[in-house]
């Protein structure tokens, strides 16, 4: 990251409990980090705020992870994506690899070592190193 600023991003999950424990995760990493429940309200906050990056669920209400990440990169194309789903069996469209998203940013709940998603964080969008 420029500025050797942390990154702030955008957890998007529907589960209360997963999406709190992984912002307060990410957030004791230092990161800067919002939380939305729906593809929606995921929207709103990227319309009024610049993320770095967003963990993505795939399976939301009413419009999907992958539609979401889609819109997403519309509004903010230099906004990065990680997906982290349940869906074992999901494979990385053909659309969402032309936005440059790759199976090492593809995560299955659930993930056993956190540190695996800081990691990718990193890898993604740089910055300082997390802290352990």
């Amino acid at each position: 990251m420029k500025n050797n600023k942390k990154a702030r991003i955008l957890v998007v999950d529907d589960e209360i409990s997963i999406r709190e424990s992984l912002k307060d995760f990410l957030e004791d990493n230092g990161y800067v980090v919002d939380a939305a429940g729906t593809a929606e309200e995921a929207l709103v906050f990227i319309s009024k705020a610049e993320y770095d990056l967003s963990v993505i669920d795939l399976r939301l209400p009413r419009m999907n992870g992958e539609t979401l990440i889609k819109r997403a990169h519309q509004l903010k194309p230099a906004m990065r994506f990680i997906i982290h789903t349940g869906s074992v069996d999901y494979v990385l469209s053909k659309e969402l690899m032309a936005i440059g998203m790759t199976r090492e940013d593809v995560f299955f709940k659930p993930v056993a070592n956190m540190m695996l998603i800081v990691n990718a964080i990193e890898r993604i969008v740089g910055g300082q190193p997390a802290l352990s």
